[in-house]
């Protein structure tokens, strides 16, 4: 694809916007806090556009962080994504973080590119249990094998290969119960960055030629449990209604 996409990221701490074409990031522009994400993620693209000096019916494509991640961080994410694809009669795609995670990881320059085996980004679900994928890296080439995964620590150290790298904010609450399996465990402290979105937003329509071609649908947001998909106000009115009922 040669067209323009712009990616949001506003599922954790860092959060921004980038603009890729070609494959090729133009720039990238960054909010640190996730609180700032609602009131400056606007600014942001717009700063962006401004720096590159493109203007938004210039867009081909926007992409946004589709999940797992805050649920409010991803709300304003996707909201803003709707309101532009709207606004510009343009398409709108979401990528998965787990997708994102990895791609960072191994584009990463510290990423040791001899490595060959699975990778496991993770996010910490609470209530002992982590999401994560399986990815495998080979030859310089990175897949996905399978689907997002809710499961105990223990039930990825066992699906896990022997040497497999385990990545992300699941690692830290849960290294004990990962250490005694034979993984590598990188680093816990983990945020996406808006350009991998877009990196990944690219891979996906790589062969698509044309914008117009991308299917025009709502992009709804990755959550493993619907509790963690609410805020306290929504959880408090759902117990309020049960009480009523009894």
């Amino acid at each position: 694809m040669d067209a323009l996409i712009l990616a949001l990221e506003s599922s954790g701490e860092l959060g921004g916007a980038a603009l890729l074409a070609r494959g090729s990031l133009l720039g990238e522009e960054l909010v640190s806090g996730p609180r700032r994400h609602g009131a400056e993620l606007m600014p942001c693209v717009d700063r962006l556009l401004a720096k590159q000096r493109v203007s938004r019916e210039q867009l081909g494509v926007i992409a946004v962080n589709a999940g797992p991640g805050s649920y409010t961080g991803l709300r304003i994410g996707l909201t803003t994504a709707a309101a532009l694809g709207y606004a510009l009669n343009k398409p709108v795609v979401g990528v998965g973080a787990f997708d994102c995670m990895a791609l960072q990881f191994v584009t990463d320059r510290a990423f040791d590119t001899r490595f060959r085996g699975e990778l496991w980004p993770v996010l910490d679900a609470r209530r002992d249990e982590v999401m994560t994928a399986r990815f495998v890296f080979e030859k310089g080439d990175l897949r996905r094998v399978g689907a997002d995964m809710l499961v105990p620590p223990a039930e990825l150290s066992r699906q896990a290969a022997p040497g497999s790298l385990v990545f992300g904010s699941g690692v830290g609450p849960y290294e004990n119960l990962l250490k005694p399996q034979p993984l590598k465990l990188g680093p816990s402290a983990f945020e996406i960055a808006p350009a991998s979105v877009a990196l990944q937003a690219w891979r996906e329509l790589v062969n698509v030629a044309d914008p117009a071609a991308v299917e025009r649908k709502p992009v709804m947001p990755r959550y493993f449990r619907q509790v963690l998909a609410m805020t306290t106000e929504e959880r408090a009115a759902q117990s309020s209604a049960g009480r009523a009922s009894d």
